[in-house]
């Protein structure tokens, strides 16, 4: 078997993986929610653009930041596995040229998320530099070259044996981006583009000239692609059970006098069990905080009471659905099949805490609109309390019971 045809048995089976759990991902609901979430935010957007005038400094600079973010997200898919820093060593030369293809497809295919980000950044643009929506190719090719550029020094980087060049070219993308966005939005968008196109170009000729007299560094690039795989799977997992979760987790002692007070003294063990849980694993905790913060921001910028409160219900809604997977974590644990403990204990436990999380988000949300107005602001609250009742005493025991 060559390089090529090893390279590309792996890139079918891995799509096939994709492909299968994608399904579970883009359910109803999901795609539901974030067909709502799309109709606000581009309601609330269009409502905020109406509202900046030409020469605005803030809403550029933010637009620069989250470009930078949206640019800088997603890495390149190489496929590579533990056993080859051994087993595929004396072909390198083959392995390195798959990787650079392995780079091509990962810039198609991380260049649509950079294209959508830079068209919905049009009429921002338009609004505060006063141009013309027939312009907007050419912030499209600027933004998609910035891309090529973070995906090129990362692909150098996998060549580079030194830790502080490394995380330097790791770092190259994000800081040459953040300058020619810069230059875009403020001085001039053809500007930018020229910056970003010549960039390209020397960049290119650069690296290339630097990895010449490099070779690849096997564990550096087993490590990246473990940990890409692995965010990969546990977003998954947040919809449906995943066999291929490598759970890294971390002690929390300064979480124990808050936990201990949360669960009352360890009177119910599913409840300390999941709530220990929920904290020391990223994929949870780490969820609700991104979904809270982003749900925030769309409530305090959005207009009129019943656009928040649609807002309200829908994140509510994503992360209560998003917790239910959370019940795998009794699944996994083989001490609750041995201790003598009741199993109606599990889906209390769960209700309890998937209800005091809502309970926490909904209090965020009602403060974020106090500014706008009390009565407002007590409809979002009593709206919301009412969806978490439903929520979590009639939905989520079904959906428990279907799971077990």
């Amino acid at each position: 078997m060559t390089v090529t045809s090893l390279f590309k048995q792996r890139a079918s089976i891995y799509n096939k993986q994709i492909s299968r759990y994608a399904k579970y991902v883009l359910n109803d609901h999901m795609v539901l929610a974030l067909l709502i979430m799309l109709g606000a935010g581009g309601f609330a957007y269009s409502n905020y653009v109406e509202t900046v005038t030409v020469g605005a400094v803030l809403p550029r600079l933010i637009l620069v930041v989250l470009m930078v973010v949206v640019i800088s997200s997603g890495t390149i898919s190489t496929l590579i596995q533990s056993a080859d820093a051994v087993f595929l060593l004396p072909m390198e030369e083959g392995v390195r040229k798959e990787l650079k293809k392995r780079n091509g497809y990962s810039f198609l295919l991380l260049a649509f998320p950079v294209g959508f980000a830079a068209a919905a950044a049009m009429p921002l643009l338009v609004a505060t530099l006063g141009i013309g929506f027939q312009w907007w190719p050419v912030f499209l090719i600027t933004a998609v070259s910035y891309k090529f550029i973070d995906l090129r020094a990362q692909f150098s980087a996998c060549l580079e044996p030194d830790d502080r060049k490394r995380m330097m070219l790791n770092s190259l993308g994000k800081v040459i981006s953040t300058v020619g966005l810069l230059i875009s939005v403020f001085i001039d968008l053809f500007a930018g583009l020229a910056f970003s196109l010549a960039v390209c170009v020397i960049s290119t000729i650069l690296l290339n000239r630097i990895e010449q007299q490099k070779s690849l560094q096997w564990h550096y690039l087993i490590e990246k692609e473990a940990n890409r795989v692995q965010k990969l799977f546990r977003f998954i997992n947040l919809f449906t059970e995943v066999s291929f979760i490598e759970t890294h987790p971390r002690r929390l002692k300064w979480l124990d006098q808050w936990i201990a007070l949360q669960s009352r003294s360890q009177a119910d063990a599913h409840y300390f069990y999941i709530l220990r849980s929920f904290y020391r694993n990223s994929s949870y905790s780490g969820l609700v905080l991104r979904l809270v913060l982003i749900g925030t921001l769309f409530i305090m910028f959005s207009p009129g009471i019943l656009l928040k409160l649609i807002l309200s219900i829908v994140f509510l809604y994503l992360i209560g659905f998003q917790l239910i997977p959370i019940y795998q974590q009794f699944k996994n644990n083989f001490y609750f099949q041995l201790y003598p403990v009741e199993e109606t204990g599990k889906i209390k436990s769960i209700q309890r805490i998937i209800t005091e999380i809502l309970g926490a988000a909904a209090l965020v949300f009602t403060a974020a609109n106090i500014p706008q107005g009390i009565i407002s602001s007590v409809i979002i609250l009593a709206a919301g309390l009412l969806f978490i009742t439903v929520f979590t005493r009639y939905y989520i025991p079904k959906r428990l019971k279907r799971m077990t």
